[in-house]
């Protein structure tokens, strides 16, 4: 090549690729639409581990339920203070039943005069039923075709706690079989949904949790906790009452009478309960609570109270046995088991036979931790898990002390034919169903 030649180059030019609009727009696309997805990933995580770490960083305080069985009976502490409150809240509402017998009085008065008694009643019933719910249990069932309906029964129910969290209403749930679904409807005619908690198959009673979050502001200001009172002692018979919430099984319907008795009983494995019955009707499905004219219940009207010797008359178990069993059902505990039935030794069979005092064995319940323990029909149990045992009641408190799979101990006396022998055993209790 000469000097001075020119030189030749190959020039380019690079040019951007033309864009591909559609491309682009897929692509747009495709980022926006997994964009959205992850976003509702994220916010359905998020709303469902948000109550979980609430819970955690925010635990809700719950306050355990606590209803002591009465140690001792209200006819052995009655004081000049409480003899006369309990006669200033009798007085108000017999007063007009006095004018009607005294002397001198006219048709016309009398007849106000008893008006007026029954008006008094009705108030106080009124004020009263705002610690009754109604409890709605809802079933589904097949009609002849094949077809699903909804199927609801009813019963009255009585507010006896608040927990912080929930609403716990104690009812009978004889009436709910194959319920999958349960309300409860307060005093305001606001019904709101609920949960069984716990039930105790023998007595039939259950607890019903409303979650005070489901509740209107003015429902929780109508409602009242119900006041427990004392059925122990046999000062309250005689005594007027009042049946309240579903007696003849209508809700809001109401009875009036007195206790006729109290010492009728109702035999369930490891309890005894005491029944009262009143002179009021009875209908196949009564419920609700017996109250004295004080307010407080002293009576939880049950399928079960009822006995054979009761007739037709309302029957109720006796708030005073039922507190413990109340207490456990409202705090979510099962009951613990070993599955005998009994009944208290009397002075004039440990007189006459020498039987000694506790708890007289008259069935061992087939298959139960008592029976693979080895006690027997005819034993005295004298002690259970430390604590001496004379009555059934006191047996029935020892068992309900303690949870299913504690292992006790139980002390009985057994007869081998010339004397009874003291034997200690331990029994690891059970579940009760």
């Amino acid at each position: 090549m000469e000097h001075g030649q020119e030189h030749s180059f190959v020039k380019e030019t690079v040019k951007d690729r033309p864009i591909n609009k559609k491309k682009l727009f897929r692509r747009t696309v495709t980022t926006v639409v997994f964009a959205v997805v992850f976003g509702l990933i994220a916010c359905l995580t998020f709303i469902l581990i948000e109550p979980v770490i609430n819970q955690i960083l925010n635990p809700e305080e719950i306050t355990k339920v606590v209803f002591p069985e009465e140690e001792v009976s209200p006819d052995e502490i009655l004081t000049e203070e409480s003899v006369a409150q309990r006669e200033e809240s009798l007085q108000e509402v017999v007063e007009a039943a006095k004018e009607v017998v005294e002397s001198g009085q006219s048709q016309t008065s009398s007849v106000e005069a008893y008006q007026k008694m029954y008006s008094d009643f009705q108030s106080f019933a009124k004020e009263s039923e705002k610690s009754i719910a109604t409890v709605v249990g809802i079933s589904e069932q097949k009609d002849w075709f094949q077809g699903t309906m909804e199927n609801e029964n009813t019963t009255a129910g009585l507010i006896v706690a608040e927990n912080g969290k929930e609403v716990l209403v104690l009812a009978d749930a004889n009436n709910f079989k194959g319920a999958q679904e349960y309300h409860v409807k307060f005093c305001d005619k606001k019904s709101v949904p609920a949960k069984l908690k716990e039930k105790d198959a023998q007595t039939g009673l259950a607890i019903y949790a409303a979650k005070l979050s489901d509740m209107e502001d003015s429902t929780k200001d109508a409602m009242v906790i119900a006041a427990l009172g004392s059925s122990a002692g046999e000062s309250i018979v005689g005594n007027p009452v009042i049946a309240v919430g579903a007696p003849y099984g209508v809700s809001g319907s109401l009875s009036y009478g007195i206790i006729t008795s109290n010492g009728k009983k109702a035999g369930f494995a490891d309890a005894i309960y005491n029944v009262l019955t009143t002179d009021m009707d009875m209908v196949n499905n009564s419920s609700g609570a017996v109250i004295n004219l004080s307010g407080e219940v002293i009576g939880v009207i049950t399928q079960s109270a009822r006995t054979e010797s009761s007739g037709g008359a309302i029957c109720a178990l006796g708030i005073s046995d039922i507190k413990t069993l109340i207490a456990k059902l409202s705090n979510g505990e099962k009951r613990a088991y070993i599955g005998i039935k009994g009944m208290d030794v009397t002075e004039e069979a440990n007189r006459e036979t020498g039987v000694p005092y506790g708890v007289y064995v008259s069935e061992v319940i087939t298959d139960s931790p008592a029976m693979r323990a080895g006690i027997l029909n005819g034993d005295v149990i004298i002690g259970v898990a430390g604590h001496t045992v004379t009555s059934f009641r006191e047996f029935r408190a020892g068992i309900f002390s303690v949870d299913p799979g504690t292992i006790v101990e139980i002390e009985l006396m057994r007869f081998d034919g010339a004397e009874y022998n003291e034997i200690k055993m331990e029994i690891t209790t059970g579940e009760a169903e």
